[in-house]
């Protein structure tokens, strides 16, 4: 039975979305989205090493693991930790959104270069290859157009399988939202509330109304990568806003680990792995 799995990883602080498929012919399929990781903090190259070897029943790796990895735009908290991921596991091709200053890029791309993986800038006029038989879309950023702010650069996801999508958002802020917003699908089950649930990434600037709740229905699961040091991540007003539209949404600092899995059943979410 073909299923996606989608894990936001407890990192602390950023983000790292691991990713897995498994098609109808059993054949199983892996990505990631992000890492953070530093020199005194391995949590993502942590959860994937214990993954695989629970998975492979070994600590041998057979690279490369990945179909591919993905930076969502380029800050360090989303892109540090990519080269010893691809080094450790390697990856079939490496993906990132055009950048106005790609200094945190220019390091992944040599290492790309160096060790022979395909590497590639995406917008919305890309057609991206199908995840086992997940089938996904590239909704943000839009062709020929780079933001000053590298939040609104981010590669914004969506994933379907089984008439079920699930949203993944980077940390696109209100003017993003602004154009996409009617561009969600309607099938969405699963949306991650875009930076950490900041202000800018949730909330209109002029009212602090929704961004995206209007396009977002309560009975959709929501989740954030959250840190509360240094940047006081989430927001208050964010979870006041969700808390009064009645949504159910789960936190890493919170929840740890959080995993939704999407099959012909349905969506299951389970709150730590």
């Amino acid at each position: 039975m073909n299923q996606l799995k989608i894990v936001l990883i407890d990192v602390g602080w950023g983000d790292s979305i691991f990713l897995e498929s498994i098609d109808d012919n059993g054949d199983e399929h892996y990505a990631l989205i992000d890492s953070n990781d530093s020199t005194n903090n391995k949590s993502s190259l942590v959860f994937l090493k214990k993954y695989f070897q629970r998975k492979f029943n070994t600590a041998a790796i057979t690279k490369p693991v990945f179909d591919w990895v993905m930076l969502s735009h380029a800050h360090l908290d989303h892109g540090q930790g990519l080269k010893k991921i691809m080094q450790e596991f390697g990856t079939e091709k490496f993906y990132y959104p055009k950048s106005v200053t790609n200094s945190n890029l220019a390091h992944l791309q040599n290492y790309a270069n160096r060790a022979g993986i395909n590497h590639q800038a995406l917008d919305n006029n890309r057609v991206f290859p199908d995840f086992g038989d997940v089938e996904i879309k590239i909704l943000w950023p839009n062709e020929d157009e780079i933001s000053d702010n590298e939040n609104d650069n981010s590669i914004i996801l969506s994933l379907s399988l089984h008439d079920q999508t699930c949203m993944l958002t980077g940390d696109a802020e209100e003017p993003v939202w602004e154009v996409i917003n009617a561009q969600i699908p309607n099938n969405t089950v699963f949306f991650k509330i875009p930076h950490h649930g900041s202000r800018n990434g949730s909330l209109k600037s002029n009212d602090m109304s929704g961004a995206w709740t209007n396009q977002i229905d309560n009975q959709v699961f929501l989740a954030m990568s959250t840190h509360n040091r240094p940047y006081n991540h989430p927001h208050q007003e964010v979870l006041d806003l969700l808390d009064s539209g009645g949504y159910t949404y789960g936190r890493t600092d919170d929840n740890y680990h959080l995993e939704v899995t999407v099959d012909q059943n349905g969506m299951v979410t389970k709150y730590s792995t």
